[in-house]
């Protein structure tokens, strides 16, 4: 009998490691893909811990203010080459993301791997 125990122990606690991998992974593809999503799904459980009285949980799990445009650490800002070149006096000219893309501006842009 305490080895039927033992190994529905063993498998209980594989089971919820494999589960938290799980769920850590499903967080980070979230915040990764759909950061303004994975932003109102954590305001809302700050709000509502912080409704049920977990004030110190939900002030750790408020999620800070979501910034926008170039300043934002993005991973889509660049270096525009194009504009570099045809103006010398401003050779750091950055195109963002959330400006109005070009459309069919004629080239390919390269897979960039982190």
């Amino acid at each position: 009998m305490a080895d039927v125990t033992q190994g529905l122990m063993q498998n209980l606690v594989q089971y919820l490691i494999i589960a938290g991998l799980l769920l850590w992974s499903c967080y980070v593809v979230l915040r990764r893909f759909m950061p303004k999503t994975s932003f109102k799904w954590q305001q809302a459980m700050a709000v509502w811990l912080a409704n049920k009285r977990f004030v110190r949980l939900s002030g750790w799990l408020m999620p800070k203010a979501v910034q926008s445009g170039c300043s934002a650490g993005c991973s889509d800002c660049h270096v525009d080459s194009s504009a570099a070149n045809s103006s010398k006096t401003n050779s750091s000219k950055t195109a963002c993301a959330t400006e109005m893309p070009k459309l069919h501006d004629g080239k390919e842009q390269p897979v960039q791997w982190r």
